[in-house]
């Protein structure tokens, strides 16, 4: 056998091995991918999301503060010194999330996808920490569709971080205009791209369209204009405000890629 044969011949088993490698290893991802893809948004919601947080404190305190000052549209909690609050993405609820910051006896909508949050709000080991609030009902899906929320019924709508997931933001911000009583308000605090002609910027379209961001993070898109969108719902006024979120946390990187957001409210 000629050393250009032996030579071929070693090729072909390297890449042969290689390619059987490669094989197994597909199947093996492909096989756990789903468990993988759970365990991946675990930890980013009970991670990087929970400091996250807490970095935003001082912008939702602010944001927040504005719930005191409403007077709802619904006679009988108006009567009560009540409103009523409908979040989308509620997340884990947790003490660094929203609804520490609503008032005494809030009746609270929640929508977010989690199938365990009625249980978790409720009667978790932590469902003390929501006393404070009524849990009028609890809704799974991404605020897509509200269909059994009546029009003109919530006082506020609260989303934050929240829009970058949902199926469709057209209709999301349609239905929570819906929802919303004449004069309700639509408050808002969500990351948004880099601006055009950063490497970040080009990174948020590329993870986003190749649907790898998405697929790991519960729908996270990093290249959404929301407030473009917000701005075309037909709001009857938009108010806000941009801020950069700085600060440590243990998946930096998560940071970098959705650290610029808006701070807002929307009057129907």
């Amino acid at each position: 056998m000629s050393d250009s044969d032996l030579w071929v011949r070693d090729v072909l088993a390297t890449y042969s091995f290689l390619a059987l490698v490669l094989t197994v290893t597909t199947i093996f991802i492909w096989k756990r991918w789903p468990n993988l893809q759970k365990s991946i948004y675990k930890s980013y919601l009970t991670g990087f999301e929970v400091e996250c947080a807490e970095l935003a404190l001082p912008y939702k305190k602010h944001l927040f503060g504005l719930l005191q000052e409403i007077v709802s549209s619904d006679y009988r909690l108006r009567s009560m010194g009540c409103i009523r609050v409908l979040e989308i993405g509620v997340k884990t609820g947790g003490h660094r999330e929203n609804i520490q910051f609503y008032p005494n006896n809030t009746y609270l909508i929640s929508v977010d996808r989690n199938l365990k949050l009625a249980e978790y709000l409720i009667k978790g080991n932590y469902s003390w920490k929501f006393s404070h609030v009524i849990i009028e009902r609890v809704i799974v899906g991404d605020g897509s569709s509200l269909e059994d929320v009546p029009t003109g019924y919530v006082d506020v709508v609260v989303t934050t971080r929240s829009l970058c997931s949902v199926t469709s933001i057209r209709s999301t911000l349609r239905e929570i205009r819906r929802v919303l009583a004449p004069g309700g308000h639509y408050l808002f605090m969500e990351h948004i791209p880099e601006r055009e002609g950063t490497f970040i910027r080009w990174l948020q379209k590329a993870l986003s369209q190749t649907k790898i961001w998405p697929s790991l993070f519960g729908g996270c898109h990093l290249n959404v204009d929301i407030m473009m969108n917000i701005q075309n719902a037909g709001f009857d006024r938009v108010s806000w405000a941009m801020f950069t979120l700085e600060g440590y946390v243990s998946q930096t990187f998560h940071l970098i890629l959705s650290k610029q957001h808006i701070l807002g409210v929307a009057v129907r």
